[in-house]
């Protein structure tokens, strides 16, 4: 049976391409993510046609903007089908509200992006920030939550905590994840696929590890 608990990354430029991992796929994975690239290239159609397939999708556009826009977007989102879209947790509370009114007679969920999985408190402090990653994913997970976020796009290195620290549970889904035996490429809080679920992730975000195996089908399996 196929599990909702990975959520495959289709960053591919071609519809094609990301059409035929799905259908590679499928038996193994029920859930797959439309990043900015295949979106961009592909527009609404790809995620409909993705949907078609029985399948659910995360669109991950990190909607960041003045509130008003925001909201029109996730609005636009809403007859797409997707069951999770994105947004920046760092656009602030009124952002947030505004995406939030957006999902309105809708089953559509908000995920609040914190700290990208790509970042360090190094990086942090390049654009800014002055709290460390765990400080700074802290206080925008308490503000996604104030405003009424269904879930949170966090590092699987800060799931403990989150789940400790949050009143009202939130769904924690978590990039980074890569197999024992894989390559970090750009990622810097990076944790095994078994480790994230058995922390507590509720849906893990599993890109090249499986797309770019030679046998993408076995890899999802395992």
């Amino acid at each position: 049976m196929a599990t909702d608990k990975i959520i495959v990354a289709l960053d591919y430029a071609s519809a094609d391409e990301a059409m035929a991992m799905v259908q590679r796929t499928k038996d193994y994975i029920s859930f797959y993510k439309v990043g900015s690239q295949l979106f961009t290239l592909n527009g609404p159609d790809i995620v409909k046609r993705i949907v078609a397939e029985g399948v659910d999708v995360m669109l991950d556009l990190k909607f960041h903007d003045i509130p008003v826009t925001v909201n029109k977007s996730v609005e636009a989102v809403k007859d797409l089908g997707c069951r999770f879209a994105t947004i920046h947790t760092t656009g602030g509370a009124e952002m947030m509200l505004a995406a939030q009114l957006g999902t309105a007679e809708s089953n559509l969920e908000l995920l609040g992006v914190t700290v990208l999985t790509s970042m360090d408190s190094d990086t942090l402090g390049m654009v800014g920030f002055d709290h460390s990653v765990p400080g700074q994913v802290m206080m925008l997970a308490r503000l996604a939550s104030q405003c009424g976020l269904s879930g949170l796009v966090c590092s699987p290195q800060e799931i403990g905590f989150l789940k400790e620290m949050l009143e009202i549970p939130m769904k924690l889904i978590t990039p980074g994840i890569r197999p024992a035996n894989a390559e970090a490429d750009d990622q810097r809080r990076t944790m095994t696929p078994a480790r994230a679920l058995e922390e507590g992730a509720d849906h893990i975000v599993i890109g090249r590890p499986i797309t770019k195996a030679e046998d993408p089908a076995a890899a999802a399996k395992a």
